[in-house]
């Protein structure tokens, strides 16, 4: 395969991830920047907690989630791998799309196959700009851009 190469400027989606655990809430900004035609190229995490393991591990696994999109790795396929991969950080997700999150990993494939279909296709019956998660007090999250 070959790697097609993103644009130089690209458009993005950010969305507010927060997973319930036992001990609390983690919280986790999923970055997607989009080829010109709506379809994910690269992914970034962004932990609550910077410079921790879990941080840097968000950091790795999102650069190579981010090197398989670009060689053409469909999202379904990475749901079929990392989908349901179960440790924690783990609990219940704000978003009715994923429901419960069995780790970040697990929540932000299934997210992603939410937000673009599972083959990552632009083009979904959902109105521009509409999401596909809702926090569970009302609130909209983050989508286009923008700051929560």
């Amino acid at each position: 395969m070959t790697r097609e190469k993103m644009p130089m400027t690209r458009r993005s989606v950010t969305h507010r991830a927060v997973i319930w655990t036992e001990a609390g809430r983690v919280k986790f900004f999923i970055t997607v920047g989009l080829y010109d035609a709506g379809r994910p190229g690269e992914i970034f995490l962004t932990c609550d907690e910077s410079g921790s393991t879990l941080d840097g591990f968000c950091d790795c696994w999102a650069i190579a989630v981010s090197m398989l999109l670009q060689e053409g790795t469909t999202i379904e396929k990475l749901v079929e791998k990392f989908g349901r991969q179960a440790f924690e950080p783990a609990g219940r997700s704000e978003c009715a799309a994923v429901g419960m999150a069995y780790s970040v990993v697990d929540y932000v494939v299934r997210w992603l196959a939410a937000e673009f279909g599972e083959s990552g296709e632009s083009g979904r019956d959902k109105k521009d700009g509409e999401e596909v998660c809702h926090d569970t007090d009302g609130d909209r999250g983050v989508v286009g851009g923008g700051s929560a």
